[in-house]
């Protein structure tokens, strides 16, 4: 009798830990899937409870710092998240977000039903030349960035920029958006369009070179004076137009600064010092060498004049 109850109590007990066991496993299924980002494979991993994400990560180390990797640092938790890969993408991160979103319909099983189009590739070299313009060089984050510039006088009319080897989505946005915004700002300083900063740049100081090369300039430079001063990587050029006691401009060059660093100074730190009409800011983070070039040279231009 009491061996009968025992091999009862066994059986209960083991029937017991058996669905423990059974209902852990079913608490999460991990599934995996890969696809083609822009600098190489993105991989997914997704625990699923039934029809619920629970969790995504991602990994893609060949996608590029602080574009591509932003897609992969903050992608997966959004379609947690949402229970879904219907999310927007992480902005300056097309290529990257849509890898992502396309491995996780792979692991789920639904990739032929809803996997997103193709992105078009835009075509930069069907755009006119103008005739009479202006035009330079200068080079971009995969090639050569060509601008044509049209002028009336000291008056920028049109911008237009190609450059058929730029990243499509990241500079390529660059190339469609930065040249109607310089034209109407009559200007090369302008911000740089966000993610695309290589690009941007590229466009800028080709534009430079073009009304350069026809004694033009995107300031007003009637009276400007100019100095140099050394940077971080080379000579940091300053313009500064003055009216009486007064700082109007500061438009600034150093080709040879680091692109991301010092490159910041230049593009930020010009305007600081027109608007508090003193050197006497502070300068960039990060790029302590080329701000102090950029302050320098600015204090040995209103000593000249």
């Amino acid at each position: 009798m009491k061996k009968g109850l025992i091999i009862v109590l066994v059986f209960v007990l083991s029937f017991g830990f058996l669905q423990v066991a059974t209902n852990l496993t079913s608490q999460g299924e991990t599934l995996t899937a890969t696809a083609k980002g822009f600098g190489g494979d993105v991989t997914v991993t997704l625990i699923v409870d039934g029809d619920d994400i629970v969790s995504v990560t991602a990994a893609g180390p060949s996608e590029t710092q602080g574009i591509g990797s932003n897609a992969i640092d903050q992608l997966p938790a959004k379609i947690a998240e949402a229970d879904s890969a219907d999310v927007d993408s992480v902005s300056g991160a097309t290529l990257t977000s849509n890898a992502i979103k396309q491995a996780v319909r792979t692991a789920l099983g639904i990739e032929s039903a809803e996997q997103p189009a193709e992105e078009p590739v835009k075509e930069t070299s069907a755009q006119p030349i103008p005739e009479g313009a202006l035009t330079a060089t200068a080079k971009g984050f995969g090639g050569d960035v060509t601008v044509y510039v049209v002028v009336d006088g000291d008056d920028i009319v049109s911008v237009t920029a190609k450059g058929d080897s730029e990243t499509q989505g990241i500079g390529s946005n660059a190339i469609d958006q930065l040249p109607a915004k310089i034209a109407e700002a009559d200007s090369t300083e302008v911000d740089g369009v966000s993610g695309a900063t290589v690009t941007s740049n590229a466009i800028k100081k080709a534009v430079e070179e073009a009304l350069a090369s026809a004694g033009t300039s995107s300031e007003a430079t009637e009276g400007a004076l100019t100095a140099t001063a050394k940077g971080f990587g080379g000579d940091v050029t300053v313009t500064v137009v003055v009216e009486g006691d007064n700082i109007v401009s500061v438009t600034a060059k150093g080709d040879s600064e680091t692109q991301g660093i010092g490159s910041n100074a230049i593009e930020q730190l010009p305007a600081k010092i027109a608007e508090a009409d003193s050197v006497d800011v502070d300068g960039v983070s990060g790029a302590t060498i080329t701000s102090n070039a950029i302050k320098e040279a600015v204090k040995a231009a209103l000593e000249a004049q």
